[in-house]
């Protein structure tokens, strides 16, 4: 990958230079501020190995790729980001105890603001390129460069401070330098970890699936939808509402309209599961307003999964879901209460509720 490979020159570039003026002007936060710039090089390799694992395919052992090699990658970062943090962290603590001279000199200056420049630049490319993949490989790079440029701009006060006379303001920007790459080595372990224990797709990718799903002729409605990223590969379930009464071939025609449709328009491998649902009749009428007042009672969305009435004469079966969030703690209340208004209006019929817990796993 083109990026990634720019990424380690430069990187590589910066951090020999940071190293040796930093030990020529025995600046602390120089010195800090170089291997922050060398933990940006060994992310870009792990960029780049990570991106190569993540392009092989599937196999017998990764049934769904290897796409999540940049997850673990974006992981293998922070733990590097990390310890440099805290080593620097101690090295600026004794620094500011036992005052050391520090030798500041206008090509310091100079080399330092090109560094902020250069690594802005780095920071703005891989954000970019992350955006335009959906890659959080990249942007947890493209993090990485920007707390770099910062620390880099700590590295300017501290000299301008050493300049004047404060001393101590070198290692007093160490101390910053280190936390930026505490920091920084926090935020990306902690989405990566979210992403390898599965945290949820944001609402909107949500509502653009369904309202996709939709589009075909003929769906009412779809819901449980659950969507699995694995890198840049992404593999979506879901269920799709058709009335019941039509036959098992144009139920099928239906799902394969909405799979390929979703394929195209998500780049996702797409798998439908057709729940076939009551929508007309005296009795339904009556049963989705029943449902629908305790629902509102309850302050729960007014949405109504899976509904089935069975009848011959009679009702005899009434079946629906209720998706609800798993902070929902009333679902006993509900049941008692809706089960009974419906059994007062069809006394003999079986009603059963349950409920669906709301998700969309990452």
């Amino acid at each position: 990958m083109s990026q990634g490979w720019i990424s380690i020159l430069i990187n590589m570039l910066l951090f020999g230079i940071k190293l040796f003026f930093g030990v020529i002007s025995n600046s602390i936060a120089l010195i800090a501020d170089s291997f922050h710039t060398l933990s940006d090089m060994a992310s870009s390799a792990i960029v780049v190995f990570g991106f190569k694992m993540g392009a092989k395919p599937a196999d017998k052992e990764h049934p769904f790729g290897h796409g999540r090699a940049e997850t673990i990658a974006a992981l293998t970062i922070s733990i590097l980001i990390g310890f440099a943090g805290f080593e620097f962290l101690k090295n600026s603590i004794a620094r500011f105890i036992q005052i050391e001279p520090i030798e500041v000199t206008g090509i310091l200056f100079v080399v330092v603001f090109i560094t902020i420049i250069l690594k802005e630049l780095l920071a703005r490319l891989s954000y970019i390129l992350g955006e335009a993949i959906d890659s959080d490989t990249l942007k947890a790079d493209a993090l990485h460069h920007r707390t770099d440029m910062f620390s880099s701009i700590l590295v300017l006060v501290a000299f301008a401070g050493t300049w004047m006379g404060y001393a101590r303001l070198d290692a007093m920007m160490g101390l910053g330098v280190a936390g930026f790459m505490l920091y920084s080595a926090y935020e990306i372990a902690r989405n990566a970890i979210d992403d390898l224990l599965g945290k949820p797709v944001d609402l909107q990718t949500i509502q653009d699936i369904k309202s996709i799903a939709m589009e075909v002729e003929g769906i009412m409605n779809a819901h449980d939808i659950v969507v699995h990223s694995y890198g840049v590969n992404r593999f979506i379930s879901l269920h799709i509402e058709i009335p019941e009464g039509e036959s098992p071939e144009l139920m099928h025609k239906k799902a394969d309209k909405v799979e390929k449709l979703l394929a195209v328009e998500m780049n996702a491998n797409v798998v439908t599961h057709v729940d076939p649902v009551t929508v007309e009749g005296e009795e339904y009428e009556k049963i989705h307003g029943i449902i629908l007042k305790n629902l509102q009672a309850m302050n729960l969305p007014e949405t109504i999964q899976h509904l089935r009435v069975v009848k011959t004469k009679e009702v005899e079966s009434i079946l629906f879901q209720v998706p609800v969030s798993v902070e929902f703690y009333q679902k006993e209340e509900f049941k008692t209460k809706c089960k009974q208004e419906l059994q007062q209006m069809f006394p003999d019929s079986n009603v059963m509720i349950e409920f669906k817990s709301q998700m969309s796993i990452g």
